[in-house]
């Protein structure tokens, strides 16, 4: 991505960050980035171009280049963007919560209805396949999504363990752990096209995995009082 890319990204500013971008120049890549979206999701990458792109997005060419130095650079701002709005939708569980297999409910019904559809698995699909010739698309991918993802459920983790509610010695092993007792072969289906599971099927997966990993990571119990002192042996 150009450098003035990154600064007229939604919600971004321009420059050194002081100075707001204009709306009209927020408005035009937002443009652009739906096109490209929808293009990408239709055609796939190869046969996707910047020229169909831009009369989606109706702007010129020379508006995308302006912004954009080449079809793999607004391909990766798109999977940037479409990573973060997974991440905004993803619950953030609470380790202040009694109830913590009900935090991970909440976290993980979100999880695993990723695998169930909709336009972010189907960018997933389309990047798997150019991953190896542009190794960078998949790094950015995974940075910033499902490795994103499992250190803030490690920092959840984290908390929980210094507050004595669960005993987890490593938060980031137990988070991939979690990730994968609660997913299955959910992501397997998805790339494979297989019918999506039934939902008390996918219910089932997500009690099990909760019930194993509390089970697991389950903390020692607080000493009991004897209310006075023992007697001596």
């Amino acid at each position: 991505m150009t450098e003035h890319a990154q600064q007229v990204l939604p919600g971004s500013a321009v420059g050194d960050g002081t100075a707001p971008a204009r709306p009209s120049t927020l408005r035009k890549v937002q443009q652009i980035f739906d096109a490209a979206r929808t293009v990408f999701l239709e055609f796939g990458y190869d046969a996707s171009s910047m020229e169909v792109i831009a009369k989606r997005a109706g702007v010129s060419k020379a508006t995308v280049y302006a912004h954009f130095t080449n079809k793999e650079d607004l391909f990766e701002a798109m999977i940037r963007q479409e990573c973060q709005g997974i991440a905004d939708g993803i619950y953030q569980p609470d380790a202040n919560s009694e109830d913590l297999a009900g935090e991970l409910r909440k976290m993980a019904r979100n999880v695993t209805a990723l695998f169930a559809g909709g336009d972010g698995l189907a960018v997933y699909r389309i990047l798997v396949p150019v991953a190896p010739r542009f190794p960078r698309l998949g790094e950015v991918f995974y940075a910033e999504g499902p490795l994103s993802g499992r250190e803030n459920f490690a920092e959840f983790l984290r908390l929980a363990h210094q507050r004595g509610r669960l005993k987890i010695p490593n938060p980031t092993l137990a988070a991939e752990q979690f990730m994968s007792l609660i997913r299955g072969d959910l992501a397997l289906d998805a790339m494979l096209l297989v019918a999506p599971r039934p939902q008390e099927e996918v219910e089932a997966l997500i009690e099990g995995g909760i019930a194993v990993f509390l089970n697991a990571y389950r903390a020692d119990p607080a000493p009991q009082s004897t209310g006075g002192p023992q007697p001596p042996h």
